[in-house]
């Protein structure tokens, strides 16, 4: 476990949420972090180029068009499992768990389900929202510990105001 200034740090994973404005009641759609990307790595490797032994040594070749295709589903992927991951509350049809294959297939699903584009892209929003460290969560935390330590300060048990008279008298006159 890892300490600051001694304490042992738990961290909670952020969590957030939107509404979407539907007739009769709206949709509350909730988000949490992933905390890391082990679990994806495991069960999809990033896609390796090809190449060719020359003698030099093996050279790869990252311009390989198969490769290219390769690498854009994997990002696809990577992204369909985060959307999974983070939509906790989900209850999905097409898409799998377990299958990296049906990961993908999350936007189509919620288009199927009625969500217009629009909605969609809000949803994505709030996924890629939740899983980034922006400058906005981070104002929000630098004032939070900033009210605490002013919060500190006004809790110390000195006098909060200087005296209006010395045990020599009344103050001196200007």
């Amino acid at each position: 476990m890892v300490k600051i200034a001694g304490q042992t740090i738990e961290k909670e994973l952020f969590e957030d949420f939107i509404v979407l404005p539907q007739t009769g009641n709206d949709i509350v759609i909730k988000a949490r972090a992933v905390p890391n990307y082990e679990e994806f790595e495991a069960l999809c490797p990033l896609p390796k180029p090809p190449g060719k032994q020359t003698r030099e040594g093996f050279v790869q070749d990252s311009t390989d068009a198969t490769y290219k295709l390769r690498v854009e589903q994997y990002a696809l992927q990577k992204l369909g499992w985060l959307a999974l991951r983070s939509l906790y509350e989900f209850e999905w049809e097409t898409v799998e768990d377990e299958n990296p294959k049906t990961w993908s297939k999350w936007e189509q699903e919620l288009w199927d389900s009625g969500f217009t584009s629009q909605e969609t892209n809000h949803i994505l929003g709030l996924v890629l929202d939740v899983n980034n460290l922006n400058e906005g969560k981070m104002k929000q935390a630098r004032d939070s510990f900033l009210r605490g330590q002013e919060q500190e300060q006004s809790d110390s048990c000195g006098p909060e105001e200087g005296p209006t008279s010395t045990p020599s008298g009344e103050p001196a006159q200007d």
